[in-house]
């Protein structure tokens, strides 16, 4: 099948189903201040439950080609859907550390299957444009439940509420699966596999420099997950103004991709990068002033400052290197970004909960300069064709 015969409404239902990928993920960061105070939770235990989440993600992956030899994809949307409901259900009726461990466990699962097996779809059917839009429709998902946490904390409200209402949009977009399921009947095989194998090319030291890259690139995970508790813990501000400067940081992040998408077809990869970079440490920057509109700015820059590193640097691979290294650096770049993701909201949340979180800034432009130094380094080698 080709991107021509697939219909919009198709293409529709496939955002649509992204932007569901996205709903979850800006929860616990968000409300995380709201959770812990309601259960006596210590600070740091958000980067366990968050390197748990991503470790079950990572198992779904593993899991998935050999799923896929026997389950057709709307089985995979239809399963994973309902996995992540049940896990948004045990948050939020969660009191212990073992339910907020099944939560974590549950939505890992969900959200791990469907990415995997909606990227699979659309990387075997859909444009470079197509592709691109898709992951913006994420940052969609993850920008409203920002600010619908941001809404359930406002006074007379709880988080609790926020998790419902997510809850219930999840459960609209199950249904547009089961009625839809017909439009998914094929099976669905990774189409990297056959790729991703060349016993004849040999990486060398070098070649790890952009799986260093997206290693370090944690640091959009970081700001989403403890922004919002910088701004309640250090900056003293109301929790619903913490979820709402996050709420700014996965907006800025969204209106960035989408701009990349337009502006690449003007402006040179370099100055993209650069001109992103350079929003990135301002933000970083302004995040030193303890002003709640110098917050927002910061938090709206910084993610527009990242948003086109991430797809920029899967897509510099080929220009850097043969086809042959290409394939292999760009499994290294997601395995890397996995562990990046996994490890390190560990260490900082024991920071965080020892010391506070006036370190805070330093630690995210410590992130921002080593990112900085990785980008000279990748856009400025020289291109191998």
């Amino acid at each position: 099948m080709t991107t021509q015969k697939i219909s919009t409404f198709l293409i529709f239902i496939v955002f649509i189903i992204f932007i569901s990928l996205g709903l979850p993920d800006s929860v616990m960061g968000s409300a995380w201040p709201a959770i812990r105070q309601t259960y006596s939770f210590p600070i740091d235990m958000i980067g366990i439950l968050g390197a748990i989440q991503l470790g079950f993600s990572f198992c779904s992956t593993i899991l998935y080609p050999k799923l896929a030899k026997i389950w057709t994809m709307d089985k995979f949307i239809i399963f994973s859907t309902l996995l992540t409901i049940l896990g948004l259900a045990t948050l939020g009726l969660g009191s212990t550390f073992f339910t907020m461990l099944l939560s974590c466990i549950l939505l890992g699962f969900g959200q791990g299957s469907v990415d995997i097996t909606v990227n699979d779809f659309a990387a075997k059917h859909f444009s470079n444009s197509l592709m691109n839009f898709l992951h913006a429709f994420y940052g969609v998902g993850v920008m409203a439940s920002s600010f619908i946490v941001a809404f359930s904390l406002q006074p007379h409200r709880s988080w609790q509420l926020g998790v419902a209402i997510i809850s219930f949009f999840q459960i609209l977009i199950l249904i547009l699966a089961i009625l839809t399921r017909s439009k998914f009947k094929e099976k669905t095989v990774l189409t990297s596999d056959n790729k991703l194998k060349d016993a004849d090319s040999k990486l060398k030291l070098s070649h790890f420099i952009l799986p260093l890259f997206y290693f370090f690139y944690a640091l959009e995970l970081l700001i989403g997950r403890f922004y919002s508790s910088f701004a309640v813990e250090h900056l003293h501000f109301s929790m619903a103004a913490g979820a709402a400067i996050t709420s700014f940081y996965w907006t800025g992040l969204t209106i960035g991709r989408f701009m990349t998408g337009f502006t690449a077809r003007w402006f040179s990869t370099q100055t993209i990068i650069l001109f992103h970079l350079s929003l990135l440490i301002l933000g970083i920057i302004l995040g030193f002033i303890p002003q709640l509109f110098i917050q927002y700015l910061s938090g709206t820059l910084l993610g527009l400052g990242l948003a086109p590193l991430y797809p920029m640097g899967m897509k510099q691979t080929y220009n850097i290197y043969s086809d042959s290294i290409a394939k292999r650096v760009i499994s290294l770049n997601i395995a890397f970004a996995t562990i990046g993701m996994f490890i390190i909201p560990i260490p900082l949340g024991w920071i965080f909960e020892q010391f506070g979180f006036a370190s805070y800034p330093f630690i995210i432009g410590g992130f921002g300069i080593i990112l900085s130094g990785l980008c000279w380094q990748i856009y400025t080698k020289v291109i191998k064709k």
